[in-house]
């Protein structure tokens, strides 16, 4: 897996900062009668019973979005947002779209007659754009264009400064049964830049083409025998700052192991070819790298001997529970990983299973001599389970097939405190969520950083106050560090907040005592949501964030990715009530 895939998965984690957020649709209980019961000094104002004003401190920046019945409207971000003493934002004016649109049709080179080139093809088309502010969300929008339709996708104005948009079209078809080969399947994705200030119509955006690489060969099994319906396909980027995805077009072998697959243009450094068996077919994945994307080239891959047979093995997973007794454990997701290297081609294979209720989970795997000692095994419990999670565990295959290993999960540790609010009263109905925070993420190696950012975070709500949760001790040798996050309910008037944890380094310590998370004092913001002529926005939503400036801990660790992707907090969001107003509350 490559760093920037580890990326996409510790953004998608950090993501989840989303909840915490708080919204207040009917404005805060009633807190004064006039200024003069404010804190005056430090610039808050009374309105319609509420305290406005002294804002914690910023850089802010801010997301508005229309509600899903205004078309005519688009989103907008507001890479810096000035918040003054008295808490008014002001008007929030969403922007009017401008509109792409046009077909995916297929190349056709002269004087072929079996392809139609006016006929559109089925395609997913992905727009997107990095946001204008460090650690922002940034803009996309995905669209799935049908055949013989075409698209149109209403975007935000291009403005002076602004980086284009990024548009990637992937054709459908990629998975259909072998030997049904889709127009579709013959052509590659394609990226494109689009700076788009103005309405964009009747474009045609074309797939493949004379020029392109192709990359042919064939696969064969350690006796020369073909491999039959493998999916080969190349996977690569465009940029190579983003995640690897498909970037060629889909091939399924023919009964000689024959396959040829058409690279997109544009792309950055090699690629990596991939070919995947027919799924219920024991074999390996086969993985080729360091492939020239820029020329055609031809590989025939043989299988190694080292590979084997098919060899079926259960895994059983018991762990004791809070009662402790000693139970199968269910819905635990069980993964079997194991590679074979031959020069610049691996054979992998990559199993995932979720246990039964009598907590096994039934693989088959390749026997051989040559793979068999690098099985790994991971489990992951399911959401909430006070068992530990394994990671890389080295997995012997038994003497015999068919044959169960047991696993017995260790204790997590648990975490137990109370929420209160500013004024020291305990709290019932706050969700807590335990996410792993980014020193932990970016400590971690590449594997185990993925493996960490998979695991369904722990969550609860309080009960007088109250909280346990479940978290894991360490990872692959590295102590864990949580963001709990801490959402009150809305009637409340409490705002939410993140709490950093760090675990004890300490391995028999089972339960960890946080005592009582104080909530900060609420800051009261207003403004109106608007569209681009001033008419007031009902339903549309504001997110406020706090950018963040600090960017000390990418250096502190030891992989953080080299972008240092820190994202901006979101210390609040919420729907605007009639005539546009919109209300938040910030933790001071």
């Amino acid at each position: 897996m490559t760093r920037s895939s580890l990326l996409a998965l510790v953004l998608a984690s950090v993501a989840s900062f989303a909840a915490a957020c708080i919204s207040v649709p009917d404005g805060p209980k009633k807190m004064c009668d006039a200024t003069s019961d404010c804190d005056h000094a430090h610039g808050e104002v009374c309105e319609s019973g509420v305290c406005y004003g002294n804002p914690p401190p910023g850089p802010f920046a801010a997301v508005i979005s229309p509600p899903s019945t205004r078309h005519d409207l688009v989103p907008r971000e507001l890479a810096s947002v000035n918040i003054p003493s008295n808490g008014d934002l002001g008007d929030l004016a969403l922007a009017a779209p401008v509109l792409f649109n046009g077909k995916v049709v297929q190349f056709c080179p002269a004087p072929m007659t079996d392809c139609d080139t006016t006929a559109s093809l089925a395609a997913t088309i992905r727009v997107a754009r990095g946001s204008q502010f460090h650690g922002g969300p940034g803009f996309q929008t995905v669209v799935n264009a049908v055949a013989g339709g075409s698209f149109s996708i209403p975007l935000p104005r291009t403005e002076p400064g602004d980086d284009p948009f990024t548009v990637t079209v992937v054709p459908d078809g990629g998975h259909p049964a072998p030997g049904v080969r889709s127009a579709a399947q013959q052509v590659p994705p394609r990226r494109l830049a689009l700076p788009l200030t103005d309405n964009s119509t009747n474009n045609r955006i074309e797939l493949g083409g004379a020029a392109l690489p192709v990359v042919s060969g064939s696969l064969s099994d350690a006796l020369g025998q073909g491999l039959a319906g493998y999916r080969v396909v190349a996977i690569g980027h465009w940029d190579p700052t983003e995640p690897t995805v498909e970037v060629s077009s889909v091939a399924f072998t023919d009964a000689s192991g024959a396959y040829a697959i058409t690279l997109s243009d544009g792309l950055a450094g090699t690629v990596e070819l991939v070919a995947q068996p027919l799924d219920g077919t024991v074999g390996a994945t086969i993985h080729l790298t360091n492939i020239d994307a820029t020329r055609s080239t031809t590989h025939a891959i043989t299988a190694s001997a080292g590979l084997g047979p098919d060899f079926p093995v259960s895994v059983t997973v018991t762990g004791v529970d809070l009662s402790g007794i000693v139970s199968p454990i269910a819905g635990a997701t069980v993964a079997i990983t194991g590679a074979l290297n031959q020069g610049s081609t691996t054979f992998a294979v990559n199993q995932q299973i979720v246990t039964g209720q009598d907590g096994i989970a039934a693989f088959h795997v390749l026997g051989g001599a040559g793979i068999a000692p690098s099985y790994r095994v991971s489990v992951t419990p399911p959401a909430g389970s006070p068992l530990a999670a394994v990671f890389a565990q080295k997995l012997t295959l038994p003497p015999a097939p068919g044959l169960a290993l047991p696993i017995r999960l260790a204790s997590r540790v648990a975490v137990q405190g109370a929420i209160a609010d500013a004024h020291g009263a305990l709290l019932s109905n706050v969700a807590v969520t335990a996410r792993p925070s980014l020193r932990f993420l970016w400590t971690l190696d590449a594997d185990p950083q993925a493996f960490v950012a998979s695991i369904p975070p722990p969550t609860t709500v309080t009960q007088d106050g109250q909280f346990v949760l479940w978290v894991d001790a360490n990872i692959a040798q590295v102590w864990g560090e949580y963001d709990l996050v801490i959402e009150p309910p809305i009637t409340d008037d409490a705002p939410a907040f993140v709490q950093p944890t760090e675990l004890a380094r300490d391995g028999t310590v089972t339960t960890m005592q946080l005592g009582t998370i104080g909530l900060p004092d609420a800051a009261f913001v207003h403004g109106k949501i608007t569209d681009a002529d001033g008419a007031p926005v009902d339903s549309a939503e504001i997110k406020l964030y706090q950018v963040s400036t600090q960017l000390a801990l990418c250096s502190e660790v030891a992989h953080a990715p080299t972008s240092c992707p820190i994202p901006a907090t979101l210390l609040g969001r919420n729907p605007a009530a009639d005539g546009g107003e919109v209300q938040l509350a910030l933790p001071r």
